[in-house]
């Protein structure tokens, strides 16, 4: 199960809730794009929290207009926390400084490179990402604060989200099949007949297959993962047959004879130590994060957030 980036300290952008309506907007503003506690936020300074928060998340920064506003309207929520918490000294500027360093140093080691490197790729000055970064450690502060009496879930409230949630805790489905890869949908009713008739899989993909790779395997694609909600028509075909079944799929490079073998994996998980300790996990950061949504709205309206 994936932990929130709350766990860690790291507030993605889109990981955060705060998902309350929108305060009063003022008149376009193309040199600003917000404003909390009579502080602008630039447009200079929002791109640079953007490539910062790609850089810490390792992703790459999402500059879709369709998301600028959401996106926008939860930093200026998340600088508003961060200013009451500076107001209210819940980590001091040494000790918030000095664990930005050290989350900037753990990033900098997941992606192994250097400081100038990293600043480079995302387009970056040190100040802009150490001043991001500390933000988060004050955002951090005012999270622990606000959530430090939410009880942890009880075993029984584990042990519900376990039976509803099966499909959440299930070994990873992997399918052993083989292909051929042809142009057209009547070549491969054609390929489909012959092999029906008794020739072998491995000789009609050497000789019909437009897949070169696919021709030199002799049409074997080995153990293929399942991913949950993947799209691929492949895919899609792979999770709904079983061993010893075959047909026929369009796929962007022409048809596809694609043929199961065999499955593992795809079983269900029991719930041990393991799948419990996710669990809690899951539901307290979920508690933890209502609660602190409900405790920050006040605050976020007190400091007067405008986006423009």
């Amino acid at each position: 199960m994936q932990k929130r980036k709350a766990v860690n300290g790291f507030f993605g952008l889109l990981g955060w809730g705060l998902l309350a309506s929108l305060t009063a907007c003022g008149n376009s503003d193309p040199a600003n794009v917000a404003e909390v506690n009579g502080q602008l936020i630039s447009h200079a300074q929002w791109q640079a929290v953007l490539r910062a928060n790609a850089l810490l998340t390792g992703k790459l920064p999402n500059f879709s207009p369709q998301w600028k506003t959401y996106q926008v309207k939860t930093y200026a929520d998340q600088l508003a926390v961060v200013h009451y918490s500076q107001k209210k000294h819940w980590l001091s500027p040494t000790m918030a400084k000095s664990e930005a360093q050290a989350k900037i140093q753990q990033v900098l080691n997941r992606e192994h490179l250097t400081l100038t490197q990293a600043l480079n790729r995302y387009h970056l000055t040190a100040p802009d990402l150490k001043n991001y970064v500390t933000q988060q450690e004050w955002l951090l502060a005012a999270f622990n604060h606000a959530t430090s009496h939410v009880p942890a879930p009880s075993l029984n409230e584990i042990t519900q989200y376990y039976h509803s949630h099966q499909d959440q805790f299930l070994t990873p489905k992997e399918v052993l099949a083989r292909e051929i890869v042809v142009k057209n949908a009547s070549l491969a009713q054609s390929v489909m007949q012959q092999y029906k008739r008794g020739a072998h899989f491995q000789a009609l993909a050497q000789k019909f297959s437009i897949d070169h790779q696919n021709a030199l395997s002799g049409g074997e694609m080995g153990w293929v993962p399942i991913p949950a909600h993947s799209t691929s028509p492949t895919i899609q075909f792979l999770r709904a047959h079983s061993p010893g079944q075959e047909g026929i799929v369009h796929m962007h490079l022409g048809y596809a004879i694609i043929e199961v073998q065999a499955e593992q994996g795809g079983k269900p998980l029991p719930l041990n130590h393991t799948t419990e300790a996710g669990i809690r996990t899951e539901l307290w950061n979920q508690h933890k994060t209502q609660v602190f949504d409900h405790w920050s709205q006040p605050i976020i309206r007190q400091a007067h957030v405008r986006i423009f």
